[in-house]
């Protein structure tokens, strides 16, 4: 009692029956696959050559943007502390008046601002 599903067995194939491909789609597959090795292969040498070249450069020196900058602080002051940022250098002073913050410009080595601290009365 075998069911018939419709479908040929094994036994009952024969080469004959299947279909040969057709030579244009084999021969556009098979440049698509020798294309996409070519850029595998590149693609890897680019990334290996980039590599060997970071590794073996010698270390660079960063350029100076500036020489030698010159900050006057009032006379009296002493330094009470350093703040650094990114985008500013804060100096803490004390000077016979109280604190004094002054603001400078860590890329062009200039005062770019003072700020006095006066207690509130």
């Amino acid at each position: 009692m075998s069911q018939d599903t419709g479908n040929p067995s094994v036994a009952e194939t024969s080469s004959e029956d299947i279909a040969a491909p057709n030579p244009r789609y084999v021969r556009i597959l098979l440049v698509t696959v020798i294309l996409l090795g070519v850029l595998l292969v590149g693609g890897a040498a680019v990334v290996i050559s980039t590599v060997i070249t970071r590794l073996s450069a010698p270390e660079v020196q960063m350029a100076r943007d500036f020489e030698l900058s010159e900050i006057a602080i009032p006379a009296g002051a002493r330094l009470v502390g350093v703040e650094n940022g990114a985008i500013r250098i804060v100096l803490r002073l004390e000077d016979k008046d109280g604190p004094l913050l002054l603001l400078l410009d860590p890329r062009k080595g200039a005062e770019t601002g003072r700020v006095r601290l006066i207690e509130e009365k």
